[in-house]
């Protein structure tokens, strides 16, 4: 279904997170689309069910959407967040500080570009541009 509301783009992907018994507590989407200049940026939405968040889940599908439009090619990030979601506010200062925001009523998009020269997630990079923390310890709990 959901692939369905995304047209089925090739520049589009879709995670789902289910628990062992196939419930599902999460799904996320990345939609790549033509930013300023030469960038390549791609817009990512996590929705997380209420008695699962802050256990790692919404982090675990960012991280995996980010590592898949950086193999893409995808030069920033985009995300909106609702401005009363302190928890994911939170997150995101905590992992991408220097990321660019700007307010639009109920709403916060972040902006962070991706470096090139950073072959994976993994390591640290001091003084970077607007990014993802190292992938390790994006958020809370275990990865994906």
């Amino acid at each position: 279904m959901l692939r369905i509301l995304t047209g089925g783009s090739p520049r589009t992907d879709v995670l789902v997170a289910a628990t062992g018994d196939g419930m599902i507590i999460g799904h996320a989407m990345a939609g790549d689309r033509a930013g300023p200049g030469d960038t390549l940026l791609t817009e990512i939405g996590v929705v997380v069910a209420d008695g699962h968040r802050g256990r790692g889940v919404g982090s675990a599908l960012v991280r995996e959407l980010v590592d898949r439009a950086d193999r893409r090619g995808v030069t920033a990030v985009v995300m909106e967040v609702l401005a009363e979601n302190r928890q994911v506010l939170t997150m995101i200062s905590d992992h991408w500080p220097v990321a660019s925001e700007e307010r639009s009523g109920a709403y916060i998009t972040f902006s962070a570009r991706l470096q090139p020269e950073v072959p994976s997630w993994r390591g640290a990079r001091p003084g970077a541009e607007p990014l993802p923390g190292p992938r390790p310890g994006y958020g809370p709990g275990p990865g994906p």
